[in-house]
């Protein structure tokens, strides 16, 4: 990852000058700041309470909160109801989360869209600072932030983006951010930088890729789909500060890395085969693909010798 110098932060005098002049006339109250956010629900009774006083405790407020009710048949729907007028309440059979999300998006007015999952949590400024990056920046199309893990209470010790490799991205300064002008699209099977829960994107210009792609739900990595789309069109903005927390528990998607793994591999190989906008950079995302393979082949291995220690140690064949 391209980490940026304190050094190279300073500004001149001019420089000064045009962050305060934009700091000065951002205003949340404007529509072209107006933020829609969307959040799938499926017997998320354990979190979506936190999940959605994280949302609603945003330095700059969302215009909307829309919790699309995928089928919960636990206390889910009873929990988002209890937050009243504030958050919008959309109740549909259980369809998967790509079909809510994009019923979400469907019925949002405003003119950008952040998606939060329902275990997870923003911290205070996110919405803001994202919406003053693009406002500095009127010609980008998204924003993501940092984020990290979040366990039982605990957040991790390393933010994602610490993981990106070295020459993974160009992180331009900007005065409320960064912003990555040069195409990174080649290596996003290498590095994946966002996750759903961290993604503000124009409302226009996710409508015109057509969302979240149903096809690639089996995999339960669909997200992966959005991220390329978005991700591959430059400029887009980045902030480079740990603004979500993503629960890992049990319950959840990516409770099982090497079935998440697996995943991944299937959904970039279906992108590949069927998305025309990967083509001009194939070979690139088919260098990171083969890396991941083999890192699917490695975890089937050790699988297997865990396996057979257990059985040996079950025999009483197996003493460490």
């Amino acid at each position: 990852m391209s980490t940026i110098d304190p050094t190279e932060m300073q500004r001149d005098g001019s420089s000064k000058a045009r962050a305060s002049r934009h700091e000065s006339d951002f205003d949340p109250s404007d529509p072209k700041n107006a933020v829609s956010v969307i959040v799938p629900a499926y017997n998320g009774a354990k979190y979506i309470a936190e999940t959605l006083e994280s949302i609603l405790k945003q330095t700059v407020p969302a215009a909307e909160v829309i919790v699309v009710n995928d089928g919960s048949t636990d206390d889910t729907p009873s929990i988002i109801r209890s937050f009243g007028n504030a958050v919008t309440l959309i109740e549909t059979p259980q369809q998967g989360v790509c079909k809510a999300r994009n019923l979400g998006a469907q019925k949002a007015v405003s003119n950008w869209l952040a998606f939060c999952d329902q275990d997870d949590i923003w911290l205070p400024q996110k919405l803001e600072k994202q919406l003053r990056l693009a406002h500095e920046l009127p010609e980008i199309d998204c924003v993501i932030t940092d984020h990290t893990t979040y366990a039982d209470g605990v957040r991790g010790s390393r933010s994602h983006f610490s993981y990106a490799p070295r020459d993974f991205w160009n992180l331009e300064p900007s005065p409320s951010g960064c912003v990555v002008r040069q195409p990174i699209a080649g290596r996003l099977t290498a590095f994946q930088p966002s996750i759903t829960s961290v993604l503000l994107v124009k409302r226009e210009f996710f409508r015109q890729f057509g969302g979240f792609d149903v096809h690639a739900q089996r995999w339960s990595s669909e997200d992966t789909c959005v991220h390329f789309r978005c991700l591959s069109v430059v400029p887009f903005g980045v902030i480079p500060d740990v603004l979500t927390l993503y629960r890992r528990h049990p319950e959840a998607l990516s409770a099982d890395p090497f079935k998440q793994l697996r995943n991944t591999v299937d959904v970039w190989e279906y992108m590949i085969a069927e998305y025309p906008e990967t083509q001009p950079w194939k070979d690139d995302l088919q260098a990171g693909l083969t890396a991941m393979r083999k890192e699917v082949r490695q975890c089937v291995r050790h699988r297997r010798r865990q396996r057979i220690k257990r059985i040996l140690m079950r025999l009483g064949l197996w003493h460490s």
